[in-house]
């Protein structure tokens, strides 16, 4: 139902059985009722708006977020917040060197972290030392050995590096994510452990963006990913154990957590390009445009397609053709199973 009128249809209805008086723009009656009828239109227009603001579906589309949040936590869903990554480096250096708790290492784009306690160099030349980022968000996640640089020096300190990824790090949950939890919940009937209250349980710990239950003879099996859509570390994996022991049944049989297994997805074409674009930028953005569509569409449809990953290709600027495109050095789809993700791995192309 729309609420919303015009000034002028305001004025038109007020107006209507007026028939031997002048209500033209410059009338005396125009002037008099004109600054009401403004009013009267703001006032409807702001009904619609409240419309929109009350009902989960129409916030999110409308960009209502904070209405959205406020109708989730009616229901007992709370956003999940952003949290800071932390992890640990290996420090190389000179025997009984220093280096302080709060020095800073970074990566080679500049993503900063500090460290969290003083490292006194071993007899060996290492030491280990916690070391947190700087800020939230997962752009502070980081591969193996990605931590290698100390911007500020210090005497006898040679160098560092992260032995192991750092994967902890999240975003603030999506209002598409918080809805969607909000739908599983008013559109499921968890009721008495089943599955669906598992799979709630499951996507309440922060860091989880999926979960999918299999319940079974005398054991209950809980599937989850990461909210980056990737496999989930054994921090997270605990985590989640926890919380649904927690507040699950008593006597609800094993139970088990497990994290989905990842698919690396290898590309391989050739393509031909028109003089306004070099290779290195294609593969960029091809690289790029792949691992949006394996993490969102491939993510809910388990399938990645050779047509899809073809039409992401030729539709990138520059363009011409492309020939002999191969996933994991194979011409077939790739289809995955419940308990599998697709990762972007390796993207190579060349010229026709």
């Amino acid at each position: 139902m729309a609420f919303y009128k015009s000034a002028e249809d305001y004025y038109k209805e007020m107006t209507s059985t007026i028939t031997d008086v002048d209500t033209s723009e410059h009338s005396l009656i125009y002037a008099a009722l004109m600054p009401a009828c403004y009013e009267l239109s703001y006032q409807s227009l702001m009904l619609d708006e409240v419309t929109k603001r009350v009902f989960a579906k129409s916030a999110l589309e409308n960009g209502y977020y904070d209405d959205l949040k406020n109708r989730c936590l009616e229901m007992g869903i709370e956003q999940k917040l952003a949290t800071i990554a932390t992890g640990t480096v290996k420090v190389i250096g000179k025997i009984n060197s220093k280096l302080p708790s709060g020095a800073l290492v970074s990566t080679t784009l500049g993503i900063t972290y500090s460290t969290q306690s003083d490292v006194i160099i071993n007899s060996e030349g290492v030491g280990y030392t916690g070391i947190i980022a700087s800020d939230k968000g997962s752009k502070y996640n980081a591969d193996v050995g990605v931590v290698s640089l100390l911007p500020v020096k210090y005497e006898g300190i040679y160098g560092v590096t992260n032995e192991e990824k750092i994967d902890n790090g999240y975003d603030i949950e999506t209002p598409e994510a918080l809805y969607n939890r909000y739908l599983l919940k008013i559109q499921t009937p968890a009721t008495s452990g089943n599955k669906y209250h598992y799979e709630q349980w499951a996507l309440e710990v922060t860091g989880v963006g999926f979960a999918k239950c299999i319940p079974g003879a005398g054991n209950v099996k809980v599937i989850i990913a990461n909210s980056n859509k990737r496999a989930a570390n054994d921090e997270l994996i605990k985590e989640v154990y926890s919380h649904i022991n927690e507040v699950r049944p008593i006597l609800a049989g094993t139970l088990t957590v497990v994290t989905v297994k990842e698919i690396t997805i290898n590309i391989t074409a050739n393509v031909e390009i028109d003089s306004s674009v070099i290779l290195g930028d294609v593969q960029n953005i091809f690289a790029s445009a792949a691992k949006e569509y394996l993490s969102n569409k491939v993510y809910t449809t388990k399938k990645v397609s050779l047509a899809k990953l073809g039409g992401i290709l030729v539709d990138i600027d520059g363009v011409v053709d492309y020939a002999e495109l191969k996933i994991n050095n194979g011409t077939s789809n790739i289809t995955l199973g419940d308990e599998e993700i697709a990762v972007i791995g390796s993207v190579s192309l060349g010229v026709i």
